[in-house]
Formats: structure tokens, C-alpha cells, sequence
């Protein structure tokens, strides 16, 4: 029954993107988003039986098509964010095209179908031409939403950065697949099973490009920069699928290629992971806290939240390592947790934006304002995510960084000093992130959603009539609380892909003293998120209670205080103005750069301009000097290709010389 469900979840987006294709704009657009609704729910079903049943579930058609899949517990985990996150979107889809749009929104329809059947088939690929195909689909996918999807200025650079680095990461791909096959066939899971008889140093030289490859998938440092661009110049409703759906597939081929590999891990793969995730986690929320714009923000959250989840998968790989096989249940556990609850918190707060752009014209914070009021449904959805996004409890993202801090806390039990103080780092970078992660996000709230609107539109701004929107912004608002309330179910759900990669019964571990969450060791802290969201709301009635039965002192409401000036609304707090205090502490990383401009005119006082901007390090001058040196190693090709057959005859002469002289035992074949 799992196969015939995930089969649907196949052909429905492919269903809708061929009636995008053929019916009329506003039709076609609707029918490609219940595809996208039908596929989401399929994979969520699909995903429920292949977990609750431990299966292993696999199917290949005629070897000539290398179309081959494998539904294991791992993959079925990643298949039930997308198919979860493809609902959402599907559902906010179904309710009409939104402003950031282009045209009637065909193209917007046909990208999101491709998107949900390219993810899908990644996660479940069993084999490297299949798996190539379906990476190299997604690429097309996100190349055609920013492209030709969106309504931005700057979508052309910004699809052109994005499809560069996934076909760059899809050649690191190709390559660490021929480092590490040693049978000669294409099959995944037999590709696995044989690298371990590979040499050492082909087995970290491919460790290095499939972390490359699938961290510019996630936005890790130095590729984060396309995630600023691509995410805010897509179309937001298709954002929330990269972000929440497609972004899945960068955490899932880390785990299944850095834990499905035979032989032994070293320990300098764990240890470089956790390096890369602190980096990323770090610098991600830094870069966050400076924007102004709503949809940036979220971009550079995305690489905070990415790299926490590889943080958690380092630690599986030392855990790995050292044979600790408890320390890598609890990372994997960890890192699933996250990601799901990033997944689900993504998705809500794009489709926030999308509201945002719909009904008052823009995302930046400095030109909002006012809108609890007058846009109940999606404050409250974006209130929900980004609970989760600033790891407050009860929410998914307080679970899984206090899974993930608990991980690190194991330090001590590894025996290795070089482990010790990269998992100490890693648990104090972590802590900053997340003191960094509040004031982000009680910016994105405090200035975009409360106080007065700072504009007209904001002031005019009308809430939806759609259901289905105001569903899909709950929906997803209370699945990303959800995964922190019942996160004690959920990990118990993903038992078997956690067991699996742990080889050890790793859930049992963790869930040994439930309602509990415990790092897998016993006599260790644990949590219930239930019980922590029992206690919140439990102080916040007693606090109404007191504020509404005792009496209070008389109350006058003077106006506020403008320095003898009327009261205006562009006296509030900018984006800029509150988080400035973060910004100056984090200059070194942020680069903020500041120009004030004076505009003398007729009056005794000239009129004063101020303006910042973040330049975050690995920027567009980084890919300009990068894309420079291609170009100039492309000039030099050029000349070689003079069109004359005896300078291609030369060439050939020249390459079979050396490679006979490099390699001596040709000359015996």
C-alpha cells in the first residue's frame, strides 16, 4: 500500500504540470497546486506506513532507464517533511494567485509541481544517473520559479547564481559517485556498500565533495549567498517549497551518504562537519539580525537553522567514529527533530511574506507595521513559526536545539580532546545563535506586525477571504509548534530510521523514561516539551488572572513624547534602529557599511539621508572574482579551438603521450 501511495504523490504533481501546461492560465494554476496538495498528501501517507511499519520498501524498472527507488525508514522521514510542506503550500496555493506573481501564475504552478517531484524523487533515488537526473530537475525547477516566476528586478542574476552552484554541486556529486564505485554499476545503496574498500584518502576526497555539494544545497558557507538571492527574488508562496521542502534534501544526503558508507568514519569527517555547521550557524543568524526586509531575513535564517541540523550530524558522525553508537542516535535523533521543525516554520513564515506582499505591497520591515490588527490569521501564523524559528519553548525548534545542546553536552564521554573542544565550541556558538535568534525575531514581529502602520497601504491593509489561506498559515503555524509538543511521539515515529543509522536501539534510549526526552544516556537532564508548554500557558493565565482581579491606580494616557514634535509614525522603531546594538556588536562579521547623505536645500538645516547596508563575507564581489577566474580559464580554452583538424589531431597526440608516460601499464592492455 506504501508503494501505490507514494506512487500518487509522483503523478499528481506531474498531473498538474501538465494540466498548467495545456488548460488556461487561472485553471491551470489551480489544477498544478492541487497537485501539489494531492502529492503532499500522498507522501505524508506513504512516509506514515514505510515508518510505522518498519519497511523497506524498493522498486526498479527496466535497468536501461536507471529509474530505481528506495523507501527506507531514512528516506520515508525526509518524503514526510516534503509531503507535509507540499500540503501547506498546495492548500495556500489552491487559494489564488498571489501579487509577487508573474503573469497569472502558470509558471508559478508549473515550478512548484517540479519542485515537490524532484525533491521527492532525490530523497528515494537508489540510483546515481537516477539521482543525478532528479537533483538536476530540481536546479531546472528553481532556475524557471526565480527566472521567469517572480515580478523582482533582479531574478535573472539571481536564477543564474542559483542553477551555476547546483549543477557545480551536481558535478561534485558525479565525481565523489566514481571516487567511491568499486563494483562499476550505478546503484546506490551497492555503491555504499562497496566504498569501503576504497582507499582511504578517495574516501575523504569524496567525503569533502559530498559535503561541498549538499552544504551549497543547504546555503553552508560559501555558497549561503544564493539563498538570499534565490529565496527573495522567487515568488513567495514557491519559496516556502524550497525552503521548507527542497531545502530537506541537502540534510538528507548528508546522512545518508556520511552514515550509510561502509567501512570506518574518521574522525577529522565529524570534526569538519561540526565546523561547517557552527560557521554557517553563526554568521546565518548574524547576517539575519541585520536585514530589513522580512523575506532576507528568513533567507539568512535558513542558513542558521541548516547549519544547526549539521552540527547535529557531525556529532552522529564522531559518535560514528568512535563507535559511541548512542552518540549518534541522539545526533541523528536530533538533527530529524530540527529539521522538521525548521521545515514546517520556514513554510508558515514564507507564506506570511506572500501575505504580506499581497496585501500591503511589500516585506520590508520599515514600511509595515500595524498588522495584528488588521491581518490577524497571518500574525498569528508568522507568530507561531517564528517561535519555533527563535527556539522558544514549547516549539519544534526548542526541541531540537535542546536535543542538539544535550548531544554536545556529551563531550566528555568521547575520550578525545580534538572532540571535546569542537563539540564545546560548537555548543557555544549554538547559545549565542539562539540569544542572536530572539532579537531577530522579536524584530520581524515588534516592527512589522505591532505598533502603528508606517504607510498607507499598511494602514489600508484588508485580511484575506480565503479559507484555504488562513488554513494553510494555521496549519503550518501549529505543526511547527506541534513537533515540539509531541516531540516524544515524533521520535518515536522515526524510530526506525534513528535505530538504523545508530545500529544500536537508539529511540529506546532516548524515550527510556517517557513522557521524557534524554540524551540516550541514562542519569542525564531531559525535557518535556509537553509539560514546558503546560507550565507557559499555565503563568501566562495566572499573570491575566492577577492583571484582571486586582485593582489598579487610575491610568492617564498622555501622548507620546517626540522631542515637542507631533507624534508621527516614522518615529517608531525602523528594522535598522532596533537590532543596531547587535549590529554594532557583530560588525566584524555583519560588514555593515553606512552612508549618510546631506541634502542642503533653502532652510537653515539640510535635509539628512541615512542608509546601511550588510555585506556579509562570501558576497557578490566573492562570486564576481570566482566567476572572473572561470571566465578568463574559458578565454584560454577559446583560443584552442582554432577549427584547424591538425591542432586537434596535435591535442590527441600530446594526451595519449602523457597519459603513457603517467600511466606505464597501459602499454599492456
Amino acid at each position: 500500500m506504501a508503494l501505490e501511495w507514494f506512487a500518487l504523490a509522483l503523478a499528481a504533481p506531474v498531473l498538474g504540470l501538465l494540466a498548467a501546461i495545456v488548460a488556461p492560465p487561472r485553471a491551470g494554476r489551480a489544477a498544478a497546486f492541487a497537485g501539489t496538495f494531492v502529492a503532499g498528501v500522498a507522501g505524508l501517507a506513504a512516509a506514515v506506513l514505510v515508518l510505522a511499519n518498519h519497511l523497506d520498501l524498493r522498486w526498479s524498472g527496466d535497468p536501461a532507464t536507471h529509474v530505481a527507488i528506495r523507501i527506507d525508514p531514512l528516506a520515508a522521514t525526509f518524503v514526510l517533511l516534503i509531503g507535509g510542506v507540499a500540503t501547506l503550500v498546495g492548500l495556500f496555493g489552491v487559494g489564488g494567485p498571489t501579487a509577487d506573481e508573474s503573469g497569472r501564475g502558470r509558471t508559478v504552478g508549473c515550478s512548484a509541481c517540479a519542485i515537490v517531484l524532484a525533491s521527492l524523487c532525490v530523497c528515494v533515488a537508489d540510483d546515481a544517473l537516477f539521482f543525478i537526473f532528479a537533483w538536476e530537475l530540481l536546479a531546472i525547477a528553481f532556475y524557471v520559479a526565480i527566472a521567469y516566476g517572480g515580478t523582482g528586478s533582479d531574478a535573472a542574476p539571481a536564477a543564474y547564481l542559483t542553477v551555476v552552484l547546483t549543477h557545480a554541486a551536481a558535478a561534485g556529486l558525479v565525481a565523489a559517485f566514481v571516487l567511491l564505485s568499486r563494483d562499476g554499476g550505478y546503484g546506490l545503496s551497492s555503491l555504499l556498500a562497496h566504498a569501503g574498500s576504497a582507499p582511504p584518502a578517495l574516501r575523504g576526497l569524496a567525503f569533502v565533495l559530498i559535503l561541498l555539494a549538499f552544504g551549497a544545497k543547504l546555503g553552508q558557507l560559501p555558497f549561503s549567498l544564493w539563498l538570499a538571492r534565490g529565496y527573495t527574488a522567487a515568488p513567495a508562496v514557491v519559496a516556502a517549497l524550497m525552503a521548507g521542502a527542497a531545502l530537506n534534501v541537502g540534510f538528507y544526503g548528508l546522512a545518508r551518504f556520511g552514515l550509510d558508507i561502509a567501512g570506518p568514519v574518521p574522525l577529522w569527517w565529524g570534526i569538519v562537519t561540526l565546523a561547517c555547521g557552527a560557521l554557517a550557524t553563526f554568521f546565518g543568524i548574524a547576517w539575519a539580525a541585520a536585514q530589513r526586509d522580512a523575506r532576507t531575513l528568513a533567507a539568512y535564517s535558513s542558513v542558521e537553522n541548516g547549519g544547526i541540523v549539521v552540527i547535529s550530524l557531525g556529532v552522529a558522525f564522531v559518535g560514528r567514529a568512535l563507535e559511541l553508537e548512542l552518540l549518534v542516535g541522539i545526533g541523528v535523533a536530533a538533527a530529524l527533530v530540527h529539521a522538521a521543525a525548521h521545515a514546517f516554520a520556514k513554510c508558515t513564515l514564507f507564506l506570511g511574506c506572500s501575505e504580506l506582499v499581497t496585501r500591503v505591497g511589500t516585506t520590508s520591515l520599515d514600511r509595515l507595521g500595524g498588522l495584528a490588527r488588521r491581518l490577524p490569521i497571518p500574525t498569528l501564523g508568522v507568530v507561531l513559526a517564528a517561535t519555533s524559528l527563535a527556539a522558544l519553548p514549547p516549539s519544534g525548534g526548542f526541541a531540537g536545539e535542546w536535543m542538539t545542546l544535550e548531544a554536545l553536552l556529551q563531550a566528555f564521554r568521547t575520550g578525545n580532546v580534538l572532540a571535546t573542544i569542537a563539540f564545546a565550541v560548537c555548543g557555544a556558538t549554538i547559545g549565542i545563535a539562539a540569544g542572536i535568534a530572539i532579537v531577530t525575531f522579536v524584530k520581524l514581529l515588534g516592527i512589522g506586525f505591532l505598533g502603528e502602520a508606517r504607510t498607507e497601504r499598511a494602514a489600508a491593509a484588508t485580511a484575506s477571504r480565503s479559507p484555504v489561506r488562513a488554513a494553510a498559515l494555521l496549519l503550518g503555524g501549529i505543526a511547527a509548534l506541534a513537533v515540539g509538543l509531541a516531540a516524544p511521539g515524533y521520535v518515536g515515529l522515526l524510530g526506525p530510521a534513528i535505530d538504523a543509522a545508530a545500529h544500536a536501539p537508539a529511540t529506546a534510549a532516548i524515550l527510556a523514561k517517557p513522557p521524557l526526552i534524554q540524551p540516550g544516556f541514562g542519569g542525564f537532564a531531559s525535557a518535556w516539551p509537553l509539560g514546558l508548554g503546560m507550565l507557559v500557558t499555565g503563568f501566562a493565565l495566572a499573570f491575566w488572572c492577577v492583571a484582571a482581579l486586582v485593582r489598579r491606580p487610575t491610568t492617564s494616557h498622555p501622548e507620546v513624547w517626540t522631542s515637542g514634535n507631533a507624534y508621527r509614525p516614522w518615529t517608531q522603531y525602523t528594522g535598522t534602529g532596533f537590532s543596531n546594538a547587535t549590529r554594532v556588536v557583530l560588525d566584524a562579521g555583519v560588514r555593515v557599511r553606512r552612508t549618510v547623505t546631506v541634502e542642503p536645500d533653502a532652510g537653515r538645516f539640510g535635509a539628512v539621508s541615512y542608509d546601511s547596508e550588510a555585506r556579509g563575507f562570501f558576497g557578490s564581489r566573492f562570486w564576481d572574482a570566482v566567476g572572473a577566474v572561470f571566465l578568463r580559464a574559458a578565454d584560454i580554452v577559446r583560443a584552442t579551438q582554432s577549427g584547424v583538424i591538425a591542432a586537434y589531431l596535435s591535442y590527441i597526440l600530446v594526451f595519449v603521450i602523457v597519459l603513457l608516460i603517467a600511466f606505464p601499464s597501459i602499454r599492456h592492455w
